[in-house]
């Protein structure tokens, strides 16, 4: 990255690079990760696959699409496997430690199939910054986004290094990584659920897909929220909607965008960018990491 904010973020990549081991610790005891961005539909797309391999495999599925009852199929790695016969898949918002990519490159690590989940940076940004500003509390937006590197916190930085940690991660790893991107998934998620199951080795057949379909709606979605759980997933549109970037924080956005992200995963890097670029196959090859 360039040198305007070089001791800092030294400071947060030294700390991703010496703590960040999650694929290492736990890659041996899943059968595939869903890495992804904060705020970038994972509750979402999870209730969609759970819902998908669950009928493929005729056992109950989740009842919420939040909370601890949502991670029967795909939650934290650490938990146990529930039902022997199902794939188990490690969710984690992870920054990979660069040491992971060496230790790929030297061919010592064995990666599991990874599907990487990604949103256009500003939208997950703006969600992330109404979701949280005030259990954090994160500040003003205005002060929010033109935060310094900091080692810890979520912030526009965070959300910088993880595109660029994970599209250098997948040059080394090109066949166990999928992209998968955010828009892309709401424009078809029919063929998104089919393919990500498809690289965790599961074939769906359409009864599968016809199920995980019936809960890809935000009704869906929200009818199915944990009543237990705090953390709110889907919050009210209009409210949503109505916070917005000044165009002071758009210039501020989209200079650090341009200067520091390496890897866009076909994203351009204007805060009012249309669709993402479209991607060959849909699924990112090395040169388009």
């Amino acid at each position: 990255m360039h040198n305007e904010f070089g001791l800092s973020l030294f400071a947060a990549d030294l700390r991703d690079d010496l703590s960040r081991f999650h694929l290492l610790h736990y890659g041996d005891r899943v059968d595939g990760f869903l890495i992804s961005g904060h705020n970038s539909g994972t509750h979402w797309l999870r209730f969609m696959l759970s819902a998908a391999i669950a009928h493929r495999l005729d056992l109950p599925r989740p009842a919420y699409s939040s909370g601890p009852q949502s991670d029967v199929f795909i939650g934290h790695a650490r938990h146990k496997r529930q039902f022997p016969q199902a794939p188990k898949i490690g969710s984690a918002h992870h920054m990979p430690s660069r040491l992971i990519g060496l230790l790929g490159a030297l061919r010592i690590l064995r990666l599991p199939p990874t599907v990487v989940l990604v949103r256009h940076i500003p939208d997950s940004l703006l969600s992330y910054f109404f979701k949280w500003r005030e259990t954090k509390p994160l500040g003003s937006l205005a002060s929010f986004v033109a935060r310094q590197p900091s080692p810890q916190g979520v912030d526009l930085w965070w959300f910088i290094r993880f595109f660029n940690r994970w599209g250098a991660l997948k040059r080394i790893f090109p066949r166990q990584i999928l992209v998968v991107r955010y828009e892309d998934v709401q424009r078809d998620p029919k063929t998104w659920v089919r393919r990500i199951w498809a690289h965790y080795g599961v074939d769906l057949d359409e009864g599968d897909l016809a199920v995980a379909m019936a809960v890809s709606s935000r009704a869906a979605v929200q009818a199915h929220l944990d009543p237990e759980y705090g953390e709110d997933i889907t919050p009210d549109r209009a409210a949503r909607l109505a916070c917005q970037f000044a165009e002071r924080d758009v210039r501020v956005l989209e200079r650090r965008l341009s200067r520091h992200l390496r890897h866009a995963f076909g994203y351009a890097t204007s805060v009012h960018a249309a669709d993402p670029t479209p991607l060959r196959g849909h699924a990112l090859t090395p040169e388009a990491a």
